[in-house]
Protein backbone atom coordinates (compact mmCIF):
# COMPACT_ATOMS: atom_id res chain seq x y z
CA UNK A 1 0.00 0.00 0.00
CA UNK A 2 1.31 3.47 -1.08
CA UNK A 3 1.73 6.21 1.09
CA UNK A 4 2.42 9.94 0.53
CA UNK A 5 3.06 12.68 3.11
CA UNK A 6 -0.23 14.52 1.60
CA UNK A 7 -2.10 12.16 3.29
CA UNK A 8 -1.16 13.20 6.72
CA UNK A 9 -3.93 14.05 9.42
CA UNK A 10 -2.77 16.32 12.19
CA UNK A 11 -5.40 15.43 14.22
CA UNK A 12 -4.53 11.53 13.95
CA UNK A 13 -1.04 13.04 14.73
CA UNK A 14 -1.30 14.73 17.84
CA UNK A 15 -4.32 11.74 18.94
CA UNK A 16 -0.86 8.44 18.45
CA UNK A 17 1.33 11.22 20.64
CA UNK A 18 -1.07 11.25 23.25
CA UNK A 19 -1.85 7.75 23.26
CA UNK A 20 1.94 6.85 23.04
CA UNK A 21 2.35 8.75 26.46
CA UNK A 22 -0.69 6.99 27.34
CA UNK A 23 1.17 3.64 27.05
CA UNK A 24 4.22 5.06 28.89
CA UNK A 25 1.98 5.06 31.91
CA UNK A 26 1.31 1.47 31.29
CA UNK A 27 5.18 0.87 32.08
CA UNK A 28 5.52 2.23 35.71
CA UNK A 29 2.10 1.23 35.96
CA UNK A 30 2.71 -2.65 35.75
CA UNK A 31 5.68 -2.27 37.90
CA UNK A 32 3.62 -0.97 40.81
CA UNK A 33 0.85 -3.66 39.66
CA UNK A 34 3.41 -6.25 40.44
CA UNK A 35 5.36 -4.88 43.36
CA UNK A 36 2.23 -4.74 45.40
CA UNK A 37 1.04 -8.54 44.65
CA UNK A 38 4.71 -9.46 45.93
CA UNK A 39 6.18 -9.45 49.11
CA UNK A 40 7.55 -5.97 50.35
CA UNK A 41 11.46 -7.19 50.54
CA UNK A 42 10.81 -7.66 46.26
CA UNK A 43 8.54 -4.80 45.60
CA UNK A 44 11.44 -2.21 44.17
CA UNK A 45 13.34 -5.03 42.31
CA UNK A 46 10.15 -5.57 39.70
CA UNK A 47 9.33 -1.60 39.36
CA UNK A 48 13.35 -1.23 38.79
CA UNK A 49 12.94 -4.03 35.79
CA UNK A 50 10.23 -2.93 34.33
CA UNK A 51 11.80 0.58 33.74
CA UNK A 52 14.89 -1.13 32.96
CA UNK A 53 12.55 -2.80 29.83
CA UNK A 54 11.76 0.14 28.55
CA UNK A 55 15.39 1.78 28.33
CA UNK A 56 16.43 -1.50 27.02
CA UNK A 57 13.78 -2.17 24.09
CA UNK A 58 13.99 1.45 23.61
CA UNK A 59 17.74 1.09 22.59
CA UNK A 60 16.90 -2.27 20.76
CA UNK A 61 14.13 -0.32 18.86
CA UNK A 62 16.21 1.70 17.59
CA UNK A 63 19.21 -0.22 16.52
CA UNK A 64 17.07 -2.68 14.77
CA UNK A 65 14.06 -3.90 16.33
CA UNK A 66 11.70 -1.37 14.70
CA UNK A 67 13.17 -2.83 11.10
CA UNK A 68 12.74 -6.53 12.15
CA UNK A 69 9.31 -6.22 13.25
CA UNK A 70 7.48 -3.23 11.11
CA UNK A 71 9.62 -3.42 7.64
CA UNK A 72 7.13 -2.40 4.49
CA UNK A 73 9.85 -3.56 2.08
CA UNK A 74 11.18 -7.16 3.39
CA UNK A 75 9.66 -9.67 1.44
CA UNK A 76 10.36 -12.29 3.77
CA UNK A 77 7.09 -13.56 5.35
CA UNK A 78 8.81 -14.05 8.89
CA UNK A 79 11.03 -11.11 9.58
CA UNK A 80 11.82 -7.95 8.14
CA UNK A 81 15.33 -6.87 6.99
CA UNK A 82 17.72 -4.01 8.31
CA UNK A 83 16.31 -0.68 6.26
CA UNK A 84 15.43 1.04 8.87
CA UNK A 85 18.01 -0.22 11.57
CA UNK A 86 19.40 2.93 13.38
CA UNK A 87 16.07 4.47 11.94
CA UNK A 88 17.30 5.48 8.63
CA UNK A 89 14.65 6.69 6.68
CA UNK A 90 12.23 6.74 9.56
CA UNK A 91 11.33 10.51 9.30
CA UNK A 92 8.21 12.23 7.71
CA UNK A 93 6.81 9.18 5.07
CA UNK A 94 4.21 7.13 6.83
CA UNK A 95 4.17 3.53 7.45
CA UNK A 96 1.21 1.95 4.99
CA UNK A 97 0.00 0.45 8.63
CA UNK A 98 -0.78 3.98 9.96
CA UNK A 99 -1.01 6.06 6.69
CA UNK A 100 -2.23 9.01 8.49
CA UNK A 101 0.73 10.07 10.96
CA UNK A 102 4.58 10.51 10.43
CA UNK A 103 6.39 7.14 10.11
CA UNK A 104 8.46 8.23 12.98
CA UNK A 105 5.49 8.72 15.67
CA UNK A 106 4.04 5.34 14.51
CA UNK A 107 7.49 3.57 15.49
CA UNK A 108 7.53 5.40 18.72
CA UNK A 109 4.50 4.53 19.33
CA UNK A 110 5.07 0.64 18.36
CA UNK A 111 8.21 1.29 20.75
CA UNK A 112 6.22 1.56 24.04
CA UNK A 113 4.43 -1.72 22.97
CA UNK A 114 7.69 -3.44 22.06
CA UNK A 115 8.96 -2.23 25.60
CA UNK A 116 5.61 -2.60 27.76
CA UNK A 117 6.08 -6.69 26.60
CA UNK A 118 8.89 -8.31 28.21
CA UNK A 119 7.95 -6.48 31.51
CA UNK A 120 5.05 -8.52 31.41
CA UNK A 121 6.81 -11.93 31.08
CA UNK A 122 9.52 -11.06 33.73
CA UNK A 123 6.41 -11.08 36.66
CA UNK A 124 6.71 -15.06 35.87
CA UNK A 125 9.97 -14.80 37.91
CA UNK A 126 9.44 -12.66 40.61
CA UNK A 127 11.03 -12.80 43.84
CA UNK A 128 14.02 -14.84 42.67
CA UNK A 129 15.12 -13.39 39.57
CA UNK A 130 18.90 -11.60 39.07
CA UNK A 131 18.96 -8.37 37.39
CA UNK A 132 21.92 -8.64 35.40
CA UNK A 133 21.05 -11.51 33.18
CA UNK A 134 17.57 -10.12 32.85
CA UNK A 135 18.50 -6.99 31.05
CA UNK A 136 20.77 -8.55 28.62
CA UNK A 137 17.13 -11.58 28.09
CA UNK A 138 14.93 -8.46 27.37
CA UNK A 139 17.26 -7.27 25.01
CA UNK A 140 17.76 -10.48 23.13
CA UNK A 141 13.84 -12.13 23.56
CA UNK A 142 12.65 -8.83 22.17
CA UNK A 143 14.84 -9.34 19.03
CA UNK A 144 14.18 -13.25 18.62
CA UNK A 145 10.52 -13.36 19.85
CA UNK A 146 8.57 -9.84 20.12
CA UNK A 147 10.47 -8.82 16.91
CA UNK A 148 9.12 -11.91 14.37
CA UNK A 149 5.56 -12.59 16.22
CA UNK A 150 5.01 -8.69 15.45
CA UNK A 151 6.35 -9.26 11.91
CA UNK A 152 4.11 -11.90 11.31
CA UNK A 153 0.84 -10.26 12.44
CA UNK A 154 1.24 -6.89 11.24
CA UNK A 155 3.82 -6.15 8.91
CA UNK A 156 2.51 -5.99 5.12
CA UNK A 157 4.07 -9.25 4.00
CA UNK A 158 4.16 -11.27 7.44
CA UNK A 159 2.89 -14.83 7.07
CA UNK A 160 -0.19 -14.40 9.36
CA UNK A 161 -1.13 -11.00 7.89
CA UNK A 162 -1.23 -12.72 4.66
CA UNK A 163 -3.54 -15.32 5.82
CA UNK A 164 -6.05 -12.60 6.93
CA UNK A 165 -5.77 -12.59 11.54
CA UNK A 166 -7.64 -10.18 12.88
CA UNK A 167 -5.02 -9.15 15.75
CA UNK A 168 -5.67 -5.14 16.21
CA UNK A 169 -3.53 -4.05 19.24
CA UNK A 170 -1.38 -7.28 20.21
CA UNK A 171 -3.09 -10.55 21.47
CA UNK A 172 -0.53 -12.65 19.75
CA UNK A 173 2.42 -10.53 20.11
CA UNK A 174 1.91 -9.01 23.59
CA UNK A 175 -0.42 -11.19 25.64
CA UNK A 176 0.36 -14.27 24.48
CA UNK A 177 3.73 -14.16 23.50
CA UNK A 178 4.75 -12.95 27.43
CA UNK A 179 2.36 -15.36 29.25
CA UNK A 180 3.90 -18.62 27.55
CA UNK A 181 7.42 -16.54 27.89
CA UNK A 182 6.77 -16.68 31.71
CA UNK A 183 5.87 -19.81 31.76
CA UNK A 184 9.38 -20.61 30.41
CA UNK A 185 10.61 -18.58 33.40
CA UNK A 186 8.86 -21.64 35.60
CA UNK A 187 10.24 -24.28 33.47
CA UNK A 188 13.83 -22.71 34.05
CA UNK A 189 13.90 -21.30 37.52
CA UNK A 190 11.16 -23.72 39.20
CA UNK A 191 9.28 -22.56 42.31
CA UNK A 192 10.07 -19.94 44.70
CA UNK A 193 11.07 -20.78 47.91
CA UNK A 194 8.71 -22.11 50.15
CA UNK A 195 6.02 -22.27 47.43
CA UNK A 196 3.29 -24.04 48.73
CA UNK A 197 4.27 -24.60 52.22
CA UNK A 198 3.79 -20.92 53.45
CA UNK A 199 0.73 -18.43 52.96
CA UNK A 200 1.83 -15.23 51.04
CA UNK A 201 -0.37 -12.12 49.84
CA UNK A 202 0.45 -9.56 48.46
CA UNK A 203 1.81 -6.50 50.66
CA UNK A 204 0.42 -3.09 49.35
CA UNK A 205 -3.33 -3.64 47.98
CA UNK A 206 -3.06 0.75 47.05
CA UNK A 207 -0.20 -0.09 44.90
CA UNK A 208 -2.18 -2.92 43.21
CA UNK A 209 -4.81 -0.40 42.71
CA UNK A 210 -2.47 2.81 41.49
CA UNK A 211 -1.02 0.11 39.32
CA UNK A 212 -4.30 -0.99 37.90
CA UNK A 213 -5.25 2.93 37.32
CA UNK A 214 -2.79 3.10 35.28
CA UNK A 215 -2.40 0.47 33.12
CA UNK A 216 -6.65 1.13 33.05
CA UNK A 217 -5.81 4.56 31.66
CA UNK A 218 -3.06 3.60 29.43
CA UNK A 219 -4.66 0.66 27.96
CA UNK A 220 -7.18 3.40 25.89
CA UNK A 221 -4.15 4.48 23.87
CA UNK A 222 -3.13 0.98 23.63
CA UNK A 223 -5.87 -0.05 21.82
CA UNK A 224 -7.70 2.76 20.56
CA UNK A 225 -4.25 4.50 19.47
CA UNK A 226 -3.64 3.37 16.35
CA UNK A 227 -7.62 3.36 15.30
CA UNK A 228 -9.16 6.30 12.92
CA UNK A 229 -10.29 9.20 13.98
CA UNK A 230 -12.21 9.98 11.02
CA UNK A 231 -14.30 7.00 11.04
CA UNK A 232 -15.09 6.67 14.56
CA UNK A 233 -13.31 3.06 14.95
CA UNK A 234 -11.10 4.53 17.86
CA UNK A 235 -13.90 5.85 19.93
CA UNK A 236 -15.04 2.08 19.46
CA UNK A 237 -12.39 0.95 20.27
CA UNK A 238 -12.34 3.39 23.44
CA UNK A 239 -15.69 1.66 24.37
CA UNK A 240 -15.35 -1.45 23.85
CA UNK A 241 -12.27 -1.19 25.90
CA UNK A 242 -13.83 -0.04 29.27
CA UNK A 243 -16.81 -2.38 28.85
CA UNK A 244 -14.56 -5.33 28.44
CA UNK A 245 -12.83 -3.80 31.79
CA UNK A 246 -15.92 -3.35 33.69
CA UNK A 247 -17.61 -6.60 33.02
CA UNK A 248 -14.75 -8.63 33.73
CA UNK A 249 -14.31 -7.40 37.16
CA UNK A 250 -17.84 -7.44 38.51
CA UNK A 251 -17.57 -10.84 36.88
CA UNK A 252 -14.27 -12.01 39.21
CA UNK A 253 -15.33 -10.07 42.28
CA UNK A 254 -18.73 -12.19 42.03
CA UNK A 255 -16.45 -15.22 42.21
CA UNK A 256 -14.45 -14.54 44.35
CA UNK A 257 -17.13 -13.19 46.83
CA UNK A 258 -19.11 -16.49 46.04
CA UNK A 259 -16.15 -18.24 47.76
CA UNK A 260 -14.82 -15.79 50.52
CA UNK A 261 -17.82 -13.93 51.48
CA UNK A 262 -15.63 -10.55 51.30
CA UNK A 263 -15.57 -8.22 48.34
CA UNK A 264 -11.80 -7.21 47.00
CA UNK A 265 -10.01 -4.62 45.48
CA UNK A 266 -7.73 -7.45 44.30
CA UNK A 267 -10.16 -9.12 42.39
CA UNK A 268 -11.41 -6.43 40.88
CA UNK A 269 -8.02 -4.99 40.12
CA UNK A 270 -7.32 -8.37 38.59
CA UNK A 271 -10.77 -8.91 36.74
CA UNK A 272 -10.06 -5.64 35.10
CA UNK A 273 -6.76 -6.66 33.86
CA UNK A 274 -8.21 -10.05 32.04
CA UNK A 275 -10.95 -8.28 30.53
CA UNK A 276 -8.93 -5.86 28.83
CA UNK A 277 -6.07 -8.38 27.74
CA UNK A 278 -9.39 -10.46 26.11
CA UNK A 279 -10.82 -7.37 24.30
CA UNK A 280 -6.99 -6.25 23.29
CA UNK A 281 -7.41 -7.48 19.69
CA UNK A 282 -10.64 -7.03 19.24
CA UNK A 283 -10.72 -3.58 20.07
CA UNK A 284 -11.94 -2.02 16.53
CA UNK A 285 -13.02 -5.17 15.09
CA UNK A 286 -15.72 -5.35 17.16
CA UNK A 287 -19.22 -4.18 18.35
CA UNK A 288 -19.86 -2.76 21.86
CA UNK A 289 -22.24 -5.32 22.65
CA UNK A 290 -19.77 -8.04 22.69
CA UNK A 291 -17.00 -6.52 25.06
CA UNK A 292 -19.57 -7.67 27.49
CA UNK A 293 -19.22 -11.21 26.78
CA UNK A 294 -15.97 -11.03 26.05
CA UNK A 295 -14.59 -9.69 29.11
CA UNK A 296 -17.21 -11.67 31.19
CA UNK A 297 -15.40 -15.08 29.40
CA UNK A 298 -12.36 -13.91 30.37
CA UNK A 299 -12.87 -13.00 33.96
CA UNK A 300 -14.33 -16.57 34.69
CA UNK A 301 -11.64 -18.74 32.60
CA UNK A 302 -8.72 -16.64 33.83
CA UNK A 303 -10.10 -17.03 37.39
CA UNK A 304 -10.89 -20.54 37.42
CA UNK A 305 -7.10 -21.18 35.48
CA UNK A 306 -5.50 -19.29 38.89
CA UNK A 307 -7.15 -22.37 40.32
CA UNK A 308 -5.61 -24.66 38.68
CA UNK A 309 -2.21 -23.57 38.28
CA UNK A 310 -2.28 -23.58 42.28
CA UNK A 311 -3.93 -26.84 41.99
CA UNK A 312 -1.41 -28.23 39.73
CA UNK A 313 1.42 -26.58 41.92
CA UNK A 314 2.78 -24.53 39.50
CA UNK A 315 4.37 -21.06 40.50
CA UNK A 316 2.20 -18.56 38.66
CA UNK A 317 4.22 -15.82 40.36
CA UNK A 318 1.54 -13.01 39.59
CA UNK A 319 -0.51 -14.52 37.22
CA UNK A 320 1.03 -13.72 34.03
CA UNK A 321 0.12 -17.58 32.21
CA UNK A 322 -3.25 -17.12 33.73
CA UNK A 323 -4.17 -13.76 33.31
CA UNK A 324 -2.14 -12.40 30.31
CA UNK A 325 -1.69 -16.25 28.62
CA UNK A 326 -4.84 -17.30 28.65
CA UNK A 327 -6.72 -14.03 28.50
CA UNK A 328 -4.52 -13.03 25.59
CA UNK A 329 -5.61 -16.64 23.62
CA UNK A 330 -9.45 -16.25 24.53
CA UNK A 331 -8.90 -12.55 22.82
CA UNK A 332 -7.32 -13.67 19.56
CA UNK A 333 -10.44 -16.74 19.52
CA UNK A 334 -13.20 -14.46 20.29
CA UNK A 335 -11.95 -11.84 17.85
CA UNK A 336 -12.72 -14.37 15.07
CA UNK A 337 -16.02 -15.38 17.17
CA UNK A 338 -17.19 -11.61 17.20
CA UNK A 339 -15.69 -9.39 14.38
CA UNK A 340 -18.03 -7.62 12.86
CA UNK A 341 -17.84 -6.81 8.61
CA UNK A 342 -19.93 -3.45 9.19
CA UNK A 343 -17.19 -2.06 11.83
CA UNK A 344 -14.39 -3.35 10.06
CA UNK A 345 -15.14 -1.78 7.00
CA UNK A 346 -16.07 1.63 8.54
CA UNK A 347 -12.29 2.34 7.08
CA UNK A 348 -13.03 1.06 3.73
CA UNK A 349 -11.09 -1.68 4.15
CA UNK A 350 -13.07 -4.89 2.81
CA UNK A 351 -13.32 -8.23 5.49
CA UNK A 352 -15.54 -11.10 5.65
CA UNK A 353 -15.52 -10.56 9.69
CA UNK A 354 -15.95 -13.53 11.86
CA UNK A 355 -18.06 -16.33 12.81
CA UNK A 356 -21.00 -13.74 13.17
CA UNK A 357 -20.77 -12.93 9.74
CA UNK A 358 -21.01 -16.41 8.64
CA UNK A 359 -17.31 -16.66 8.45
CA UNK A 360 -16.07 -19.56 10.45
CA UNK A 361 -13.22 -20.10 8.32
CA UNK A 362 -11.90 -17.36 10.42
CA UNK A 363 -11.39 -19.57 13.46
CA UNK A 364 -9.05 -21.64 11.88
CA UNK A 365 -6.79 -18.54 10.93
CA UNK A 366 -7.10 -17.59 14.64
CA UNK A 367 -6.10 -20.94 16.08
CA UNK A 368 -3.37 -20.83 13.49
CA UNK A 369 -2.19 -17.64 14.27
CA UNK A 370 -1.88 -18.46 18.29
CA UNK A 371 -0.38 -21.90 17.88
CA UNK A 372 2.05 -20.31 16.35
CA UNK A 373 2.48 -17.17 18.85
CA UNK A 374 2.35 -19.70 21.83
CA UNK A 375 4.77 -22.54 20.47
CA UNK A 376 7.28 -19.54 18.95
CA UNK A 377 7.16 -17.83 22.43
CA UNK A 378 7.50 -20.47 24.65
CA UNK A 379 9.92 -22.97 22.72
CA UNK A 380 12.37 -19.62 22.13
CA UNK A 381 12.71 -18.31 25.34
CA UNK A 382 12.90 -21.84 27.11
CA UNK A 383 16.08 -21.87 24.95
CA UNK A 384 17.47 -18.28 25.47
CA UNK A 385 16.99 -18.84 29.34
CA UNK A 386 18.67 -22.36 29.59
CA UNK A 387 21.45 -21.32 26.95
CA UNK A 388 22.07 -18.01 29.12
CA UNK A 389 21.67 -19.79 32.44
CA UNK A 390 24.64 -22.04 31.03
CA UNK A 391 27.11 -19.00 31.98
CA UNK A 392 27.48 -18.10 35.32
CA UNK A 393 27.66 -14.42 34.94
CA UNK A 394 24.18 -15.22 33.93
CA UNK A 395 22.88 -17.53 35.94
CA UNK A 396 19.23 -16.39 36.36
CA UNK A 397 17.98 -17.39 40.05
CA UNK A 398 19.62 -15.83 43.00
CA UNK A 399 20.98 -17.47 45.49
CA UNK A 400 18.50 -19.37 48.57
CA UNK A 401 19.59 -17.00 51.15
CA UNK A 402 19.23 -13.71 49.23
CA UNK A 403 15.97 -15.02 47.85
CA UNK A 404 15.03 -15.58 51.65
CA UNK A 405 16.19 -11.99 52.45
CA UNK A 406 14.56 -10.34 49.65
CA UNK A 407 15.82 -9.38 46.08
CA UNK A 408 15.89 -5.30 46.96
CA UNK A 409 18.44 -5.89 48.88
CA UNK A 410 20.52 -8.47 47.21
CA UNK A 411 20.30 -7.04 43.74
CA UNK A 412 19.74 -3.42 43.99
CA UNK A 413 21.19 -2.49 47.78
CA UNK A 414 18.23 -0.26 48.00
CA UNK A 415 14.59 -0.92 49.60
CA UNK A 416 11.54 -0.10 49.10
CA UNK A 417 10.34 1.16 52.38
CA UNK A 418 12.35 3.07 55.32
CA UNK A 419 11.00 0.31 57.53
CA UNK A 420 13.03 -2.25 55.60
CA UNK A 421 16.49 -0.63 55.77
CA UNK A 422 16.43 -1.00 59.46
CA UNK A 423 15.73 -4.91 58.79
CA UNK A 424 18.53 -5.08 56.55
CA UNK A 425 20.63 -3.48 59.08
CA UNK A 426 19.68 -5.67 61.37
CA UNK A 427 20.17 -8.55 58.92
CA UNK A 428 23.81 -7.36 57.88
CA UNK A 429 24.81 -6.99 61.16
CA UNK A 430 23.82 -10.74 62.00
CA UNK A 431 26.04 -11.93 59.06
CA UNK A 432 23.75 -14.58 58.40
CA UNK A 433 24.28 -14.54 54.55
CA UNK A 434 27.08 -16.58 53.77
CA UNK A 435 29.44 -15.46 50.74
CA UNK A 436 27.58 -16.21 47.49
CA UNK A 437 28.82 -18.19 44.56
CA UNK A 438 26.68 -15.84 42.35
CA UNK A 439 29.13 -14.04 40.03
CA UNK A 440 28.46 -10.15 40.38
CA UNK A 441 30.73 -7.36 39.50
CA UNK A 442 33.19 -6.53 42.23
CA UNK A 443 32.06 -2.92 42.82
CA UNK A 444 28.69 -4.58 43.34
CA UNK A 445 27.00 -3.01 46.22
CA UNK A 446 25.18 -6.02 47.31
CA UNK A 447 24.03 -8.43 50.17
CA UNK A 448 25.07 -11.27 48.11
CA UNK A 449 28.77 -10.29 48.71
CA UNK A 450 28.61 -9.28 53.12
CA UNK A 451 32.59 -10.60 53.30
CA UNK A 452 33.27 -7.50 51.91
CA UNK A 453 31.93 -5.14 54.62
CA UNK A 454 30.13 -3.03 52.03
CA UNK A 455 26.36 -1.02 53.23
CA UNK A 456 23.88 -3.24 52.24
CA UNK A 457 21.83 -0.31 51.78
CA UNK A 458 22.91 2.62 49.87
CA UNK A 459 24.19 6.02 51.87
CA UNK A 460 25.75 4.20 54.39
CA UNK A 461 29.18 4.73 55.49
CA UNK A 462 31.25 1.71 54.79
CA UNK A 463 32.63 -0.27 57.50
CA UNK A 464 37.32 0.01 57.14
CA UNK A 465 38.78 -2.91 57.04
CA UNK A 466 41.86 -3.68 58.70
CA UNK A 467 44.80 -6.74 58.97
CA UNK A 468 45.36 -8.07 62.29
CA UNK A 469 49.15 -6.23 62.17
CA UNK A 470 47.12 -2.72 61.78
CA UNK A 471 44.52 -3.71 64.35
CA UNK A 472 47.04 -4.24 66.85
CA UNK A 473 49.18 -1.42 65.84
CA UNK A 474 46.43 0.80 66.66
CA UNK A 475 45.28 -0.33 69.73
CA UNK A 476 48.82 0.18 71.09
CA UNK A 477 49.39 3.42 70.28
CA UNK A 478 45.27 4.62 71.81
CA UNK A 479 46.00 5.50 75.68
CA UNK A 480 43.27 3.84 78.04
CA UNK A 481 40.51 6.77 78.55
CA UNK A 482 39.86 7.69 82.30
CA UNK A 483 38.12 5.87 84.12
CA UNK A 484 35.33 8.11 86.19
CA UNK A 485 34.79 7.29 89.81
CA UNK A 486 31.72 5.17 90.11
CA UNK A 487 29.06 6.20 93.04
CA UNK A 488 29.19 4.40 96.40
CA UNK A 489 26.56 1.87 96.17
CA UNK A 490 28.07 -0.03 92.28
CA UNK A 491 31.59 0.12 94.95
CA UNK A 492 29.74 -1.80 97.46
CA UNK A 493 28.25 -3.77 94.91
CA UNK A 494 31.68 -4.72 93.39
CA UNK A 495 33.17 -5.73 96.71
CA UNK A 496 30.56 -8.04 97.33
CA UNK A 497 31.50 -12.08 96.58
CA UNK A 498 30.77 -13.06 92.93
CA UNK A 499 28.27 -15.65 94.01
CA UNK A 500 26.26 -12.57 96.10
CA UNK A 501 26.06 -9.99 92.66
CA UNK A 502 22.35 -9.86 91.60
CA UNK A 503 22.63 -11.78 87.95
CA UNK A 504 21.71 -10.92 85.04
CA UNK A 505 18.66 -12.26 83.44
CA UNK A 506 19.34 -13.80 80.60
CA UNK A 507 17.18 -13.72 77.45
CA UNK A 508 15.65 -17.03 75.96
CA UNK A 509 18.01 -17.60 72.78
CA UNK A 510 16.40 -16.65 69.80
CA UNK A 511 14.63 -19.49 67.50
CA UNK A 512 15.26 -19.53 64.13
CA UNK A 513 11.89 -18.54 61.98
CA UNK A 514 10.54 -19.29 58.37
CA UNK A 515 7.60 -16.47 57.79
CA UNK A 516 9.02 -13.96 55.65
CA UNK A 517 8.74 -10.23 55.97
CA UNK A 518 5.49 -8.64 54.40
Amino acid sequence: MATSVDDIDMASTVWMIASTAFVFLMIPGLGYFYGGMVRSKNALSLVFLCMMALAVVTVQWVIWGYSLAFSETSTNPFIGNMRHWLFLDVSYTPHPNAPKVPGVVFAVYQCMFAALTPGLAIGGAAERIRVLPTIVYVFVWTTLVYDPIAYWVWAPNGWLFKLGVLDFAGGCAVETASGFAALAFYCVLGKRKGFGEEKWEPHNYLNIILGCAFLYFGWFGFNAGAASLESGRAGIAFMTTNVAAAAAGITWVALAYRVEHKFSSFHFCSGAVAGMVCVTPAASLVSTWAAFPMGAIAAVCCYYMIEALLRLRIDDCIDVLAVHGIGGILGVFLTGVFANKKVIELDGVESPGGLINGNARQLYVQLAALAASAAWSFVVSYIILRLMNCIPMFRFRVDPDAEEHGVDFAELGEAGYSFMRDLARVYTEKASLAPSNTPSFRDSISLQHPHERKPAIKGEPPQPVMSPGMATATAATQSPAPQEALPPEIQSQEALPQEAQPQEIQSPPETAHTSHVQ
